[in-house]
């Protein structure tokens, strides 16, 4: 907060009314310009991308009337969604012109959500990796009615592990991803 603008990071906005989406991602108060920016940040999958998007756009219109009342000025909400994989909509680049983002600043963030996506999809493959597959059941005879039982199989806690092995397969798999 300085003469020049005010910025909140995921913080309550007060106004006089209850209002229920009252948090935006980011608030901006431009006091020379006399104008509020509301921008709402969102990652999704491809199908959800336009839903996201419009949700995000009407998700704080209460707010935004009500800020523009308080503050005596104008009030644009601006949502920042794209796809785990980078892609945006068609609208995209009209919310960048108006949030004045560059392009290098845009390639920027893009990678940075690639790189995410990447770390995200790393740990779910290793902990996959580490789930130990349900052995199939067993098949046992009953000599007394001939019927066929299933039992559940049993591990046998004396046997020597495979740890090292394990260690050595995660470790070459993460250094090839």
């Amino acid at each position: 907060d300085n003469e020049y603008a005010e910025i909140r990071v995921d913080t309550r906005i007060k106004t006089d009314v209850k209002i229920r989406n009252n948090r935006p991602d980011k608030f901006i108060l431009d006091k020379k310009k006399n104008k509020i920016t509301l921008i709402e940040v969102g990652i999704t999958s491809q199908d959800s991308l336009q839903i996201v998007e419009t949700e995000k756009l009407r998700k704080y219109d209460l707010l935004a009337n009500e800020l523009g009342l308080i503050y005596k000025c104008s009030v644009e909400i601006i949502p920042y969604v794209m796809t785990w994989d980078g892609i945006e909509t068609k609208y995209h680049k009209s919310y960048l012109k108006r949030l004045e983002i560059p392009m290098n600043v845009e390639a920027y963030i893009q990678s940075i959500v690639l790189k995410k996506t990447r770390a995200s999809m790393g740990v779910i493959m290793r902990a996959e990796m580490h789930e130990e597959p349900t052995p199939p059941l067993k098949e046992g005879k009953r000599e007394e009615d001939g019927a066929t039982t299933l039992e559940e199989p049993t591990n046998n806690i004396n046997k020597e592990s495979d740890l090292k092995e394990e260690t050595k397969m995660v470790k070459e798999v993460e250094e090839n991803i």
